[in-house]
């Protein structure tokens, strides 16, 4: 049986069409596979996130032949090793989806990061995006957070930690749990 490793391909570069493709044709051609990425546009650039998986040897190939796949495609790249989602997700944890809104105005991901952090609370994956309100063309903001809440602090304390964020920065703020309920 051959055991997986696991490799984070982080990339940025000027955005245009075919980048997808070729990044993760790189990553075929060598026998890794993707488990996990994240993608967007950002400004003029475009920005990979990607887990990885496989054998060693094939894991080893990707790191070895990286500057090929910079030079090909004018991205930044870098590789780290890491664990499995498995191994790093042990603890008992409720899953729970953390949304605000309101006015775009600085300091709203910090209010509510630092408020998570305050309560012990792990953010697993964060969106963020700025937009114009349909009818009045106001700047508002949305944040979208999933994070990982230890058993032992409960819902409950988070729910209070994020109302005071609200209170304090005139936000919309919703947290709830992303486990099913039997019924």
């Amino acid at each position: 049986m051959t055991t997986e490793s696991f490799l984070v391909l982080s990339a940025l570069g000027p955005d245009r069409p075919g980048l997808v493709a070729e990044v993760t044709g790189y990553l075929t051609e060598r026998g890794a596979n993707v488990e996990d990425s994240r993608m967007a546009v950002l400004g003029g650039d475009f920005g990979i996130l990607v887990l990885v998986s496989g054998p060693a040897e094939r894991i080893a190939a990707v790191e070895a032949d990286h500057g090929i796949l910079s030079d090909k495609t004018g991205l930044s790249v870098m590789l780290r090793r890491t664990k499995s989602p498995e191994e790093h997700r042990r603890a008992a944890v409720i899953p729970c989806l953390v949304t605000a809104e309101a006015i775009d105005q600085e300091g709203i991901v910090r209010a509510v990061s630092r408020a998570l952090h305050q309560v012990g609370v792990n953010i697993v994956s964060l969106e963020t995006t700025a937009y114009q309100a349909p009818v009045t063309g106001s700047p508002l903001f949305r944040l979208e957070a999933r994070v990982d809440v230890p058993q032992a602090t409960g819902i409950a304390r988070v729910r209070k930690a994020m109302e005071d964020v609200a209170v304090a920065e005139n936000l919309d703020i919703d947290v709830r749990s992303l486990i099913a309920r039997g019924g």
